[in-house]
């Protein structure tokens, strides 16, 4: 272990034992305790190590100017205290509508229940509720038809659809989908409230890591990277900056537009590795037609009648 990471831990151990009674066994799996061929329905609710993927060698800005279009995605209700039930993120595409990673929409290799699930907004600090916090409850999870959970990171993409809309303003807001597909060098953010070290602790303020989009010659090298519907980023000059546990279904962010949904990778910060991202721009034609929910126009509706009605009366008076 890098001697950098190990003295973050202790740190991050000793505030959180200092603030809050941190649950360790909220964010560190324990196969001896816990058999994963259990039913859901006899286990405690996952925690982020239970998923794929804090943003390891990052930074918080004094002022932080994208987290307002990231939120918490919780699983269940807080056990201790709010935010402990972390388990995933997102990203806001729409008053209804959040982006995130297909894998965060399963648990067990079964499909969540949209009530298990609810949307934070507004809160960069995760276990702080403040004045700017909004709390949606889920509706509808949709991830890609063609995702596998266990088989493939293949379409690792999804949404969730909320029962209400968001307030946008100062502290929660939409970004828009990468227009153009993303070219090498590009310089993005990842931001989120992953691990700091691969299996360490959550933090409490979301993180930021500055990043740029490889080219497909460096991706292809990593495990399970395909160059359909996938990207890979990292910062070549620390590769220590990366996402991590909890971060899974965060933004990646290139030209102030969601680019990629951070999906997979091995290890957390790797030497001569990255972190891999779904595709934005390759997906946009899904996103969009799934992340507006269906609702009825009474207004169109109601012009249309018009409109037959007239074209009745036309017709009758014609005869």
């Amino acid at each position: 272990m890098c001697p950098s990471k190990f003295v973050v831990c202790l740190l991050l151990i000793y505030v959180n034992a200092a603030l809050i009674p941190f649950d360790l066994d909220a964010v560190v799996p324990d196969e001896s305790r816990e058999s994963q061929t259990t039913p859901p329905a006899s286990r405690n609710d996952p925690s982020a190590s239970d998923f794929q993927f804090m943003i390891t060698g990052g930074y918080r800005p004094h002022t932080n100017d994208l987290v307002k279009y990231v939120v918490s995605l919780r699983m269940g209700k807080s056990k201790k205290f709010f935010g402990d039930n972390h388990f995933c993120a997102g990203a806001i595409i729409s008053q209804r509508s959040i982006l995130t990673a297909a894998h965060c929409l399963y648990y067990d290799r079964r499909k969540l229940m949209p009530s298990k699930l609810t949307v934070i907004a507004g809160t960069p600090k995760r276990l702080v509720k403040s004045s700017t916090t909004q709390t949606v409850e889920a509706k509808r999870l949709i991830p890609h038809p063609k995702y596998k959970k266990g088989k493939s990171q293949k379409f690792d993409i999804g949404l969730v659809l909320m029962k209400k809309d968001l307030n946008l303003g100062d502290a929660v807001a939409s970004m828009p989908l990468y227009d153009k597909a993303p070219v090498a060098g590009v310089p993005c953010t990842i931001v989120g409230w992953g691990t700091v070290i691969q299996y360490g602790p959550l933090p409490d303020e979301v993180i930021n890591g500055e990043v740029k989009v490889l080219p497909d010659t460096f991706c292809q090298k990593l495990l399970g990277w395909t160059k359909v519907g996938m990207l890979c980023a990292n910062d070549k000059s620390n590769t220590e900056v990366d996402s991590c546990q909890g971060d899974s279904g965060g933004p990646l962010i290139c030209d102030n537009k969601v680019a990629g949904v951070v999906s997979f990778g091995t290890g957390c910060g790797e030497p001569d590795s990255a972190g891999i991202y779904t595709d934005v721009y390759h997906f946009r034609d899904w996103i969009n037609e799934n992340s507006c929910p269906r609702r009825p126009c009474p207004a169109l509706t109601l012009l249309t009648l018009m409109q037959l009605l007239l074209a009745f009366l036309g017709i009758f008076k014609g005869i």
